[in-house]
């Protein structure tokens, strides 16, 4: 079997960023400013800036990346990743897989939450069960509806699945640990207006759309951090996001256009760094909609239109690599002989008129502020579209409120999209996306649900892999989306920044970080 998605993305990562610290011409290049640091008075701060805000501060509501990047800094979970994607203890001293659906898990002894109640095995339940309940109604429910925890003793409890999942601790990593009399005292509201956690940072504010603050909390168990107060900045326009870097606004900016890279490289002081994301980016096509994204041939069509290779050198400048269906090369279980749709207008051409749809058709497009140079990818795929008699109409919303659209159907008929983040492998892409009735799924099939479920649940590594290419293999005939690319990170920061490097999940961690 082929080496694991977090080990290997590791190395092409860690490859990238060597690779951008001694050549500038790499698009993965590294950058580094001249002059010294400017005088630090006061409490030592770190504000960082993205295109989007946070959707909640209730881990058990927690979707998107800018949404988990804040709140691993307020809560803790039972395992963690670097940023290599490596996994690592947090709060469980110990674990080991027990059997197929069995795994035991030891707490670190003397973990406090904020508020100076001790965490046990009690908040890890209380945890994962709110989570399950129907009732609540949370958007993580399903992904974590198939586990349940036996309490040994304050310390000590097995998570058993209801299926072998081999994945189970790179799953855990999303889990943030709850404490359940704070909860239960104050209620869920209260909680998501005033969360408590065992992480790093204190929450303080969210004002929304605008910031999120934090404080270091001096009890924390790893250390307390070396940085006093961490903000986050919401800042959609890139030309804003670089002007405030540029002023010291901020000292670390996300989402870089790539038009930007080289001009941010000639700046004293400003590094600029990237690599391979977890990230898959795809079009969405509603096909919960009546009309012709039901049809496959119209679909398949549309992935004939679009020319990838394109987008990613013209586009990205280079920032990406091309997929064909689910899988980045990376994720255990890729099948390289499933090849990418050929860029053929005449083949386009000729599905849609098989269709019913000799002279195209009018369809809309989705588009969020939160992809790398997303408006423009949308903008050149609307073009190519064109080509095939495909009128499309460009709409930029909120990256939140898209979401919402997604989950209840009403999305437009395309929408730009990007499975990726903490716990991303192929399972994962093909559940959230493509699974019957799931959060961020415009497209049913039964059987490929099962499919799916099939090959999660199995254990050896040969027959796993058989199943995976499987679900690639559907995904390409099938065609659910206009399949694109793995997006490659962007970031530019201040040289007075240290310790702090980009993550393959795209999470931006300062926790460990400090200001010269």
């Amino acid at each position: 079997m082929k080496k694991s998605l977090i080990l290997t993305i590791a190395v092409l990562f860690l490859a990238a960023f060597i690779t951008a610290c001694g050549s500038s011409s790499s698009p993965d290049a590294d950058a580094s400013g001249a002059s010294a640091s400017p005088e630090n008075t006061g409490p030592k701060t770190i504000t960082f800036a993205n295109t989007t805000d946070i959707a909640t501060l209730d881990p058990r509501n927690a979707t998107g990346t800018s949404t988990a990047g804040i709140l691993s800094h307020v809560f803790s979970s039972l395992v963690t990743t670097d940023e290599k994607g490596q996994i690592k203890p947090d709060l469980a001293a110990s674990y080991s897989n027990v059997d197929d659906v069995t795994w035991s898990f030891t707490l670190r002894d003397g973990v406090k939450f904020q508020d100076g109640s001790p965490l046990t095995s009690e908040d890890v339940k209380y945890t994962l069960e709110t989570i399950r309940d129907k009732s609540k109604g949370y958007k993580l429910a399903s992904d974590f509806s198939f586990m349940r925890v036996e309490i040994v003793d304050a310390l000590n409890f097995k998570i058993i699945t209801d299926e072998p999942f081999s994945a189970l601790p790179l799953r855990l990593n999303y889990v943030k640990i709850i404490p359940k009399a704070y909860v239960e005292k104050v209620g869920d509201k209260e909680f998501a207006a005033k969360p408590i956690g065992s992480g790093p940072y204190k929450f303080v504010e969210w004002k929304k759309d605008e910031r999120v603050v934090l404080e270091a909390n001096d009890t924390y168990f790893g250390g307390k951090p070396a940085i006093d107060k961490v903000v986050y900045r919401v800042i959609p326009e890139a030309a804003s996001r670089i002007a405030a870097l540029e002023s010291g606004e901020v000292d670390i900016i996300a989402n870089v256009p790539t038009s930007q890279v080289a001009n941010l490289k000639s700046m004293k002081n400003i590094q600029v760094v990237g690599g391979p994301t977890t990230r898959v980016v795809f079009i969405g096509l509603n096909t919960l909609k009546d009309g012709p994204l039901k049809d496959a041939k119209v679909r398949q069509a549309l992935n004939y239109a679009v020319n990838k290779q394109t987008l990613i050198q013209g586009v990205l400048d280079g920032y990406a690599t091309e997929i064909a269906t689910i899988s980045t090369p990376e994720y255990d279980g890729f099948d390289d002989s499933v090849k990418s749709f050929d860029f053929n207008t005449q083949t386009a051409k000729q599905l849609l008129a098989e269709a019913g749809y000799p002279n195209g058709l009018s369809l809309k497009f989705s588009v969020t502020s939160g992809y790398l140079n997303g408006q423009d990818v949308a903008q050149a795929i609307a073009a190519q579209l064109a080509e095939i008699g495909v009128k499309v109409t460009v709409e930029e919303e909120d990256s939140n409120q898209q979401r919402e659209k997604i989950g209840a159907g009403t999305v437009a008929d395309l929408y730009l999209n990007g499975i990726g983040g903490p716990y991303s492998n192929i399972d994962l892409v093909a559940k959230l996306s493509f699974g019957t009735g799931e959060r961020y799924s415009t497209y049913s099939n039964p059987s490929f649900d099962q499919l799916r479920k099939k090959a999660a649940a199995t254990v050896e590594p040969g027959e796993a892999d058989k199943l995976l290419s499987q679900m690639q293999q559907v995904m390409k005939t099938e065609a659910p989306a206009i399949f694109l690319y793995q997006q490659h990170s962007v970031y530019a920061y201040h040289s007075r920044v240290a310790d702090w490097a980009p993550r393959t999940d795209e999470m931006i961690m300062v926790s460990g970080s400090k200001i010269k």
